[in-house]
């Protein structure tokens, strides 16, 4: 049995945006892994934000690096209460 697919629909206005960072984790051999930060521009139906989100470059990251991850969120959050308290952001 097959489906067929009549109509592919695309709105014309991102409905989404995201700002994404660059950083990376170093090891106690300072081997760096790096990932992107993806921190979203937009609120949900009942006015809040969403969670910003880690994406490693490769897929080869040990276990304890990946483990970081919501430490390197709360580190961002972090830079961005201080940067809020500046009056900057």
């Amino acid at each position: 049995m097959s489906d067929q697919i009549n109509q592919i629909i695309i709105n014309k206005e991102p409905s989404f945006y995201e700002i994404w960072y660059e950083g990376y984790v170093t090891n106690d051999v300072g081997h760096k892994y790096y990932f992107w930060l993806v921190y979203p521009q937009h609120l949900d139906k009942n006015d809040n934000p969403y969670e910003p989100e880690v994406r490693w470059f490769f897929s080869r990251v040990p276990r304890e690096v990946r483990g970081l991850q919501s430490k390197i969120i709360e580190a961002f959050k972090q830079t961005l209460i201080t940067e809020d308290d500046k009056g900057t952001l």
